[in-house]
């Protein structure tokens, strides 16, 4: 014989409020989660900077003297600039401290993939003119940009600084041409003659340690930066490890635009300094400072935000 008795079970009322709750508490876990996420690819992101400054003292250290911030076999450039330098003043050469930097990084394939020439002084070949220019390398990508964001226009090939401003060659259309986020600092407008604040990293430059008179603590060597508008608008450029070399005569801001440092970290861009510690400098820091942190040899006394 069969008993049948009551079951028991969950009226809607009751279920409505347990999915209630669960959604309250998937709200309040995101952006814990999303916090901790930033947190990690932050440290990342500083961990690179610290391993390509870490590089450029084992180049430093191998020629006895540290990278240039780009090869430019022009007559305005070669072997220092002129001051008579504009928008067309490039020759070969054109490769960025990235570039040089490949053998000291474990990437000596690709290192070897370009012709010696166009590490040569004066340079007498050009980087985008070599097949690996493409290959992407995880430690010049910062985890909290996306490496499979479409630019608008394309992938810088390189900049030109002169005096009064700054031109950029670039790759059209949708390419991504070995994509980064780093590039080295050239203090204000590079090594143009009758402007300040000249960095350590600058077109045809051979800069020993021991010249950085304001310290290799106190001056900016490698920045973040994304080379085109940073979201919420739509990336314009993006820059490649090829050849970025990037002035900051723009100063920082929120969103950044392709001629300015900048990132994906809220409020702040990781710096590497020249004796290879990493650094958050705030987007919302003193200008001044900024720009004192660029220059090797300004003598400013200043104090990091």
């Amino acid at each position: 014989m069969t008993k049948f008795g009551n079951r028991k079970g969950f009226t809607l009322i009751e279920l409505l409020v347990v999915i209630a709750i669960i959604a309250i508490l998937i709200g309040l876990l995101l952006p814990a989660v999303q916090k901790v996420r930033e947190a990690a690819a932050r440290m990342t992101c500083q961990n690179n900077l610290k391993q390509i400054g870490l590089s450029a003292h084992n180049y430093e250290s191998t020629y006895g003297y540290l990278a240039p911030g780009m090869g430019n076999s022009h007559a305005r450039w070669y072997p220092s600039p002129n001051g008579t330098q504009d928008a067309s003043t490039y020759g070969s050469g054109l490769a960025g401290t990235l570039s040089y930097l490949l053998p000291f990084m474990e990437q000596d394939n690709i290192y070897r993939g370009f012709a010696p020439g166009v590490f040569s002084a004066p340079p007498t070949a050009s980087w985008y003119s070599y097949a690996v220019r493409d290959t992407k390398i995880k430690t010049y990508l910062c985890p909290s940009d996306s490496d499979s964001v479409t630019p608008v226009n394309g992938t810088w090939a390189f900049f030109l600084p002169y005096p009064g401003g700054m031109t950029g060659y670039y790759f059209g259309g949708n390419s991504t041409i070995g994509r980064t986020n780093y590039a080295s600092v050239a203090g204000y407008l590079s090594n143009v003659p009758g402007y300040p604040y000249v960095g350590i990293y600058t077109t045809n430059s051979q800069v020993k340690m021991a010249t950085i008179t304001d310290g290799t603590s106190n001056t900016f060597a490698f920045g973040e930066a994304l080379g085109g508008a940073s979201p919420p608008a739509a990336r314009d450029f993006v820059a490649s490890w090829g050849s970025f070399n990037l002035p900051t005569a723009w100063g920082l801001s929120t969103p950044s635009a392709w001629y300015q440092y900048g990132s994906n970290h809220t409020g702040v861009v990781n710096f590497a300094m020249g004796d290879g510690s990493t650094r958050s400098f705030s987007v919302s820091g003193t200008a001044a400072v900024f720009q004192y942190a660029a220059g090797m040899n300004d003598g400013a006394v200043f104090t990091f935000p």
